[in-house]
């Protein structure tokens, strides 16, 4: 008898999924609330606005590979945290790593960096190759 889909995958994922989930909740209610205004009054540039769009889709669509055991996951993830730090290392005005570390979205950055290096161990286990029943 075959498994239900949910129970073939680790709950590491479900959590990871879930927090791609939330990420794109938030950036979508940032943009909704606040980030069309501030960028149509000119406060942030529309490079920002994009930026913030743009990682959080990228997270949004690498939770999903995941769910779905696509490999390339993985490169979802390394986009969204390359994309998101090149882009906040720019707009950084302070050249101090002291002042990187402070900033709110390092634990972001940081988590991003986890779940890379979570997909990557479910690729060299055999979370992408399940073992196929005989139908």
């Amino acid at each position: 008898m075959p498994q239900p889909w949910y129970s073939t995958r680790p709950v590491p994922v479900f959590m990871t999924v879930f927090y791609c989930f939330i990420v794109l909740i938030q950036a979508g209610l940032w943009m909704v609330n606040e980030g069309f205004e501030q960028t149509r009054q000119g406060d942030i540039s529309i490079l920002v606005l994009l930026n913030v769009c743009t990682v959080a889709l990228l997270m949004c669509v690498g939770g999903l590979m995941l769910l779905g055991r696509k490999k390339s996951s993985s490169l979802c993830f390394i986009l969204a945290l390359a994309l998101g730090v090149t882009f906040s290392l720019s707009q950084m005005r302070s050249g101090s790593i002291v002042h990187l570390l402070t900033l709110p979205m390092f634990k972001e950055y940081a988590l991003v960096f986890g779940i890379w290096v979570y997909s990557l161990q479910l690729r060299s286990g055999s979370y992408f190759y399940p073992a196929r029943s005989a139908s």
